[in-house]
C-alpha cells in the first residue's frame, strides 16, 4: 500500500505500528513518525480509520461482558503470537 508519494516512514512499518499507535503503547519517535505519515498519505489515514472503527465496532459488542482472568491471560497469549503482514 501506498499513496505513491515518497515518505520518511514506509506504509508498511505505519501499518504495522498501527494498533500500537491507537491504543497509545508507542514511543513518542514512533509515534510523531505515524501521525505524520497519516497527514501524509490516504491509503494509510483509510486503513487507520477502518482499525478505528473495527476496534470501536468489537468494544461496543464486548460491553458488560464479564471475562475472567484465566481467559484473558489466554486472549493476550494468542494475540502475542498473532502476526499481520500487510503488502505494498
Amino acid at each position: 500500500m501506498s499513496c505513491g508519494n515518497p515518505n520518511e516512514t514506509p506504509c508498511t512499518e505505519v501499518l504495522s505500528s498501527t494498533y500500537l499507535y491507537i491504543d497509545g503503547e508507542i514511543d513518542e519517535v514512533h509515534y510523531l513518525e505515524v501521525k505524520t505519515h497519516l497527514t501524509q498519505c490516504p491509503p494509510c489515514r483509510d486503513r487507520y480509520s477502518a482499525e478505528i472503527l473495527l476496534k470501536a465496532m468489537v468494544k461496543s459488542s464486548c460491553v458488560g461482558a464479564a471475562i475472567t482472568t484465566d481467559r484473558r491471560a489466554r486472549i493476550v497469549a494468542e494475540l502475542r503470537q498473532t502476526s499481520i503482514t500487510y503488502f505494498d
